[in-house]
């Protein structure tokens, strides 16, 4: 496989390298979230509050569970320059092998497949925008990307333990990508979500052999605050309720927020389900890995979050691919081609700042994923439901 995605990787590396050097030619290299997390886990190493201090930019403040810090300690030893610059080699290391995880995933569901190394610079295209804002910030999206990916992919080839300690880890430190969790308990894959009910369980409870009992409580306590502070504090239109709080002029709500979020669960139940009882011998990995891949996909249109985890949609963008470059599909090409129309070019380098505030302020990358998801399943029921 490595050999296979040898160009793909030398191709992944100019970028990631190029994206470093102009950061730093343009005075931008601020990695603002990768700040909070820096000094957040300074704070932590040092015993001072990690909740409701500002790290940085008046937004700074941190807002997951303790555990993740523990990951960002040995780089508290470092300046934040290098610091920074070792956390953005590890994410451009984590962007490579998220393709390397999805090319075996997508070997197991659909079989081997021509020109991976062709397929995965195509599909790094695709989130090249949402990457390029990604590594700015400095976030850990990819390194949650990886971790769900290889889950799904472990889970796919028989091994359950090594795939529920993936997703649990990821679980962890984003709950809301728990919605994951439906189309595994439909299928009964109680040995996966165990091994997640415990890698979740040792992850909450290791910041308790630190810290101690009563601080380890009152930092779970402060983690429940600053979600809500986050919340309130940032807008996201690309959510489907902002989409149709905007599209009816009525005032955001949250009761519409959880409405969606269940209806979400009850159709990737339904969807599951349906798969179960009408599977055809062959394509059964292949289901197991979309209904996960969707799950994953259709988080960022169900909950406050920001642009660049719309990335969690890469892999549908190469499940679509794999599927054309195993057939050509004029269908499912063009649908393909419009939903990328949305989805990868909100950027105001391409369409200006004006056209892309509206954009933004209509949730047209929003709208674009949930197209994009649909394109997804568009192909795999024409590839794995009707018989060429």
């Amino acid at each position: 496989m490595f050999r296979q995605l040898r160009p793909f990787f030398v191709f992944a590396t100019v970028l990631v390298l190029a994206a470093l050097a102009l950061e730093h030619i343009n005075g931008r290299f601020w990695l603002n979230d990768f700040r909070v997390y820096y000094m957040a886990a300074t704070n932590l190493r040092e015993g001072l509050p990690i909740y409701g201090v500002v790290f940085g930019e008046d937004t700074g403040l941190y807002k997951y569970l303790p555990f993740p810090l523990y990951f960002f300690i040995p780089l508290t030893y470092l300046d934040f320059q290098t610091a920074a610059t070792v956390h953005w080699l590890l994410m451009g290391a984590m962007l490579m092998a998220c393709f390397a995880v999805m090319e075996r995933a997508l070997v197991r569901a659909v079989g081997p497949v021509p020109k991976p190394a062709f397929r995965a610079m195509l599909g790094l295209l695709c989130i090249a925008v949402l990457l390029v804002r990604e590594l700015h910030l400095g976030n850990i999206n990819l390194g949650l990307l990886f971790l769900v990916l290889f889950g799904v992919e472990r889970h796919l080839s028989g091994k359950p333990w090594a795939a529920g300690i993936s997703l649990g880890i990821a679980w962890l430190i984003k709950p809301y990508l728990l919605l994951m969790i439906v189309p595994l308990v439909v299928r009964r894959s109680w040995k996966t979500l165990g091994a997640a009910l415990a890698a979740m369980l040792a992850g909450l409870l290791l910041p308790m052999m630190q810290e101690g009992p009563a601080h380890w409580w009152e930092m779970l306590k402060e983690w429940g605050w600053a979600v809500a502070r986050h919340n309130l504090t940032i807008e996201s239109p690309d959510r489907l309720g902002a989409i149709i709080t905007k599209l009816f002029s009525t005032a955001p709500s949250t009761t519409l927020d959880l409405a969606l979020i269940a209806l979400a669960g009850a159709v990737l139940a339904a969807a599951t389900w349906y798969g179960m009882r009408h599977e055809v011998e062959g394509n059964v990995a292949a289901d197991r890995a979309m209904e996960l891949w969707t799950a994953c996909a259709i988080v960022p249109n169900l909950v406050i979050t920001d642009q660049q985890h719309f990335m969690f949609t890469l892999p549908l963008v190469l499940y679509i691919l794999a599927r054309l470059f195993e057939r050509n599909d004029r269908l499912v090409l063009v649908l393909f081609l419009l939903a990328l129309i949305p989805y990868a070019t909100r950027s105001s380098d391409l369409w200006g700042s004006a056209l892309e505030d509206t954009f933004t302020g209509h949730g047209v990358l929003g709208s674009g994923n949930l197209f994009l998801v649909s394109v997804a399943w568009v192909a795999h029921i024409r590839y794995l439901r009707v018989k060429p």
